[in-house]
């Protein structure tokens, strides 16, 4: 009795499967950490052999860089929306940080493996990823600058110090959020957006100046009775 012929597994488009590896290489770091794991593991995830990555990933260490410069890329393009949209530099600042904590939040596991592996980049790599990040940092700075030219922050505030603050304290929600708990990110981010708020601006201003409207959203996701943030910061 004859058996049918295996069908040739179809080939992917290389963009799709790169985006694939890519996919199964965030999952691995995160689980193992860079250092342990291997593209054996990574291939695994795929079901494909590990000469398979070859083709579109010549080592870890490029797949590695690949990630976090995405990454990375991911999240200027979310800043640089939200700084598009215009407001006075407290809502600017308020919305940056909402932003990039709900950004966080979203993209938790994208998040950790920047934060904890980025440090296994080679010294040729870093510089390029060190000009990308104080980019970021300046979006924070500019906001704060452009309040105490308008006198709406404290002017003996340091710009660059206090972004480093910002996102000093920020980067660590990823430690402790957990997406199933009774906290979503739009709450987490407007906690934190009022509080650097309310540490910076003039005290005189705090009282006239009202941040944007939060919607409310239960554990479940589900919305009522406010402005979606979709509608003031430019997201998705």
């Amino acid at each position: 009795m004859k058996h049918a012929a295996a069908k040739p597994r179809k080939r992917l488009p290389k963009a799709h499967r790169r985006a694939e590896i890519l996919r199964a290489a965030t999952e691995e770091f995160h689980i193992s950490g860079y250092e342990a794991a291997s593209l054996h593991a990574i291939a695994g995830r795929l079901k494909i052999n590990k000469a398979g990555l070859y083709y579109y990933f010549r080592s870890k260490e490029e797949l590695l860089t690949v990630l976090i410069e995405g990454i990375l890329e991911k999240g200027i393009a979310n800043i640089d929306a939200i700084a598009a949209s215009g407001g006075d530099p407290l809502t600017f600042l308020w919305m940056l940080v909402a932003g990039h904590v709900r950004h966080q939040c979203e993209n938790l596991v994208e998040t950790s493996v920047y934060l904890h592996e980025r440090r296994w980049l080679s010294s040729t790599r870093r510089p390029a990823l060190l000009s990308k990040e104080s980019y970021y940092q300046s979006v924070f700075e500019r906001a704060i600058r452009e309040g105490q030219e308008q006198e709406l922050i404290r002017s003996e505030i340091d710009p660059e110090l206090a972004a480093q603050s910002i996102l000093g304290s920020t980067n660590w929600i990823y430690t402790w959020y957990r997406p199933n708990g009774d906290l979503v990110p739009e709450i987490i981010g407007s906690h934190f957006a009022a509080m650097t708020v309310n540490s910076l601006a003039e005290e005189n201003v705090l009282k006239s100046w009202a941040p944007p409207r939060l919607p409310k959203r239960s554990k479940s996701g589900g919305k009522a009775g406010a402005v979606s943030l979709n509608a003031f910061t430019g997201f998705r």
